[in-house]
């Protein structure tokens, strides 16, 4: 009789434990269960892809120009803004272009060889040589073929149509640089509206035809205007619009003042920030604290 009555006034003293392990192991689970639903469905962090159709081994070596220096030199200035940058060549293909809007990209360097189509738009190339009976679920004016000057193959294009009506998503502020003759060239805006119609902040080209070479270092410093001097769109563009490249000037699409003076962020930092927010959001109110955010 003690002993039961020991036992009771010990299991009396000390119950109030069990509910307290329970409810901490309870927390636990749900701010881990919060977190893991957080990381699944918040929206992907900020990067930026750099497209070198030109250097793909599928192309033929009449038109194939690689340029690792310039590669890296990008590469280097891009990680200055963002913590990841993806790099596509020989997967630049037609799936992985319908893909872009919805991957998170805030600025695309698009090294390609493109081509002026009769109805006044410039169809971008892909990597993938024209094959009889490939993307059938696409239409003519959606999927066009490729003429190369002096390469026997062709090659799939995509144009204004397919990025409208193809692409998967919506870009979310994108700046696009194309590295291809006539991107912007005078009476041929239609890709480029087609961008801006899908979500694309600004989209940048030349008006005129442009040699890889000079191609190259004309970008490699339209990079370090943006980013090492923290220039606006216009001031980039104007700087380097004071180079002679075989008559071509590089443009911006649309010309508004919301986009002459637009700069590129530092997506490292607003992605710290935010990712933050987020961890603060699934403690408990008492342990909370407050953040500022970066604007």
């Amino acid at each position: 009789m003690k002993a039961a009555k020991k036992k009771a006034e010990t299991k009396k003293a000390f119950g109030y434990r069990k509910p307290l392990y329970v409810t901490f192991a309870a927390m636990i689970i749900f701010v881990s269960v919060f977190l893991i639903y957080l990381n699944q469905n918040q929206a992907p962090q900020p990067k930026a892809a750099i497209i070198d159709q030109l250097n793909s081994s599928e192309l033929s070596s009449s038109s194939r120009f690689p340029n690792s220096t310039f590669i890296q030199t990008a590469k280097e200035l891009l990680y200055q803004r963002f913590s990841h940058v993806d790099y596509y060549s020989d997967n630049a293909t037609v799936e992985q272009y319908r893909l872009l809007p919805s991957l998170g990209y805030k600025l695309i360097i698009w090294r390609a060889h493109s081509a002026l189509d009769p109805d006044n738009y410039t169809a971008i190339c892909s990597s993938e040589k024209v094959v009889s009976g490939k993307y059938e679920q696409y239409s003519q004016e959606q999927l066009k073929a490729c003429e190369i000057t002096g390469d026997p193959f062709r090659y799939f294009a995509i144009t204004p149509t397919f990025i409208k009506e193809c692409m998967s998503g919506r870009f979310e502020g994108t700046v696009i640089i194309l590295m291809s003759c006539n991107g912007l060239r005078q009476n041929y805006f239609k890709t480029a509206e087609a961008f801006i119609e899908k979500g694309v902040k600004v989209f940048i080209g030349w008006n005129w035809w442009i040699n890889s070479s000079q191609n190259d270092h004309a970008t490699t410093l339209l990079l370090q205007y943006l980013i090492n001097e923290n220039s606006t769109v216009i001031q980039a563009v104007s700087k380097v619009d004071s180079y002679t490249y075989w008559g071509a000037t590089l443009r911006y699409y649309p010309d508004t003042t919301e986009v002459a003076n637009y700069r590129i962020p530092d997506y490292r930092q607003s992605n710290v920030t935010t990712n933050a927010a987020f961890m603060v959001a699934g403690l408990p109110k008492k342990h909370r604290i407050k953040l500022k955010l970066a604007c």
